[in-house]
């Protein structure tokens, strides 16, 4: 088995809800990339889950910043994309931990003041 076999199934075994298969997790008791990544995972999911109880007021351009890096990105071509993807997970978890937290903001701030 390689690396490259494993990282999927790493990342969905990250939040504790799956478990690795039994080549998978033989694989990680061996690896030290994997067991290395298994471990940035399950930091990128403590993070996220201690986003929840905290308030983030996002700087009013954050939207304008986030689209052009975006767009950045996606001017350096397919080649780049292949070389970060396993980049593009902790990137993601953390936008969407990012987003959450805004939501969560916008949602409290609509609120009508009880009488």
């Amino acid at each position: 088995m390689r690396c490259d076999d494993v990282a999927l199934a790493l990342s969905e075994a990250a939040d504790g809800s799956v478990t690795l298969a039994r080549p998978v997790q033989r694989h990680v008791d061996r690896c030290l990339r994997c067991q290395a990544e298994q471990v940035q995972y399950r930091k990128v999911m403590r993070a996220m889950r201690s986003l929840r109880s905290q308030q983030i007021e996002p700087a009013p351009d954050l939207l304008i910043e986030i689209l052009a890096a975006v767009s950045a990105e996606a001017g350096r071509g397919p080649l780049r994309s292949i070389l970060d993807r396993h980049r593009v997970a902790y990137v993601a978890a953390a936008t969407a931990a990012t987003a959450a937290g805004a939501i969560v903001i916008a949602a409290r701030t609509r609120r009508p003041a009880s009488a």
